[in-house]
């Protein structure tokens, strides 16, 4: 759940925060969270930031999008050397090195005690369904195919379910780490528009939980299809069963939109 930003430690002694918002093609990645021995978009921004600013970069992200997901709006900080810190430059330098998987922009101070994780307030996700009997090639890479067609006016009002204040554990993916971990999340918004045969979901929320948003979008598929009632979304959550939801929709749909800073 996010922190205030009061708990962050600042950087130390000539060195400063730094801000920037990072885009990236999640299909070859692992995920944005450094994993050893896998390629994911935190080492690759790390690595990239170290040869730059000639010093170890430790990067942390508003959130950890998992293998094959994209971002449009991720935040990331870090702490730079001020003697070796000039946003433009560093900005082009970046975008040259990891481009065009991984792009950077608004590079800038932020406050001492900014972190972009504990410090956000809320995140919105997009997922994209290519809804049409045929494929497209061009875009199967940041779209789930499905060729039922769907019921948006269903999906809609089965989403009506999750606004609020709610424990997510029948939609969340159980870290065995954290056997004490809650799931309870609070949806400020959910809705689903469909334009020709592109069909959209934005959700914002506080937080989420880990697949949370890909397993609450595999319901609601579920219901489009007509394989589940619109009531079912209620009941599923009630359950609080992982086992009582449909599995997961596909990473590639998914898009980290934008991270929210009061």
């Amino acid at each position: 759940m996010p922190c205030h930003e009061s708990l962050a430690v600042p950087p130390p002694e000539g060195f400063v925060r730094v801000r920037m918002t990072v885009a990236y093609d999640g299909t070859p990645f692992h995920g944005f969270a450094r994993n050893p021995g896998v390629a994911t978009v935190q080492s690759e921004l790390e690595d990239t930031l170290a040869q730059v600013l000639r010093h170890p970069v430790t990067v942390t992200g508003a959130g950890r999008t998992d293998a094959g997901v994209h971002a449009r709006g991720q935040v990331v900080s870090f702490d730079a050397d001020e003697s070796h810190f000039e946003p433009s430059a560093l900005s082009r330098a970046v975008n040259r090195m990891l481009g065009p998987t991984i792009a950077v922009d608004n590079v800038e101070t932020a406050p001492p005690t900014f972190d972009a994780r504990f410090s956000c307030t809320g995140r919105s996700y997009r997922y994209h369904i290519f809804n049409s009997p045929v494929v497209d090639p061009l875009t199967r890479h940041f779209t789930w195919h499905v060729r039922d067609r769907l019921d948006i006016g269903a999906m809609q009002h089965a989403s009506g379910a999750i606004v609020g204040t709610h424990d997510f554990t029948s939609f969340s993916k159980r870290n065995k780490s954290r056997p004490q971990q809650t799931f309870v999340r609070t949806v400020r918004e959910a809705q689903w528009r469909k334009s020709a045969d592109d069909v959209t979901f934005e959700i914002t929320a506080s937080a989420f939980t880990h697949q949370m948003v890909r397993s609450l979008v595999g319901m609601c598929v579920e219901i489009g299809r007509h394989r589940r009632r619109v009531e079912d979304m209620g009941v599923v959550l009630r359950a609080l069963s992982r086992g009582a939801a449909p599995s997961p929709a596909p990473g590639r749909g998914l898009v980290l939109w934008r991270a929210h800073y009061d």
